[in-house]
């Protein structure tokens, strides 16, 4: 049988720890819960993470800020700049669909970063990467429909943030996936404006 990696372990107790955040709260959280759900031996915690501090902070990066070589191959050959934009924002929903609770521990994990001195710098650092993801998907866009002197990706990343987590509560509140697919659709036009320089 094949041993398992720390690498693999690494990831097995955070995404142990991100749903036993989201079911119980940070208060839930301890070190015994997140072995108990990954169904590992104590040891294997402290073998991986030096504390729970530390696998708290690798788990707000893991799901915050996951990067996806597959973004070039959801655009098909021919699309309008719409389509593009609006299959980009498709995909991103249904990823956040299949692991909705994912986003209520990241709630979780951020209130805690804020009132914790040691991880205080998280939140902005999270959010850093997560807008760095966003810019290379504009950049992609951009490329792929030969635009040039747009204004800034950052701050359209930064529109396109917004739109995302205005959805993402939302959807948290009524659960209502139909809805936040009718949001996307009604927004991709603007969106497609200030992505290709035309807003």
């Amino acid at each position: 049988m094949a041993r398992t990696s720390a690498i693999e372990r690494r990831g097995q107790l955070i995404e142990a720890g991100l749903r036993v955040i989201a079911r119980e709260g940070m208060h839930g959280a301890t070190v015994r819960a997140i072995v108990a759900e990954a169904d590992v031996p104590l040891a294997t915690f402290h073998y991986v993470f030096a504390s729970r501090e530390e696998m708290i902070g690798e788990a707000y990066a893991y799901i915050a800020v996951q990067p996806d070589d597959s973004l070039a191959g959801l655009v098909p050959d021919g699309a309008a700049p719409e389509d593009a934009v609006r299959a980009l924002l498709m995909h991103w929903l249904e990823r956040f669909l299949q692991h909705p609770e994912y986003e209520l521990a990241i709630m979780e994990i951020m209130a805690f970063c804020t009132r914790t001195p040691a991880l205080a710098h998280l939140p902005a650092q999270v959010q850093e990467g997560y807008l760095e993801l966003v810019v290379a998907a504009i950049e992609l866009l951009r490329e792929r429909f030969e635009v040039s002197a747009a204004p800034g990706a950052r701050d359209v990343a930064t529109l396109l943030i917004h739109v995302t987590d205005g959805i993402t509560y939302s959807w948290l509140r009524t659960r209502d996936s139909d809805a936040s697919r009718r949001m996307i659709d009604a927004a991709v036009p603007a969106l497609t404006a200030a992505v290709m320089g035309r807003g």
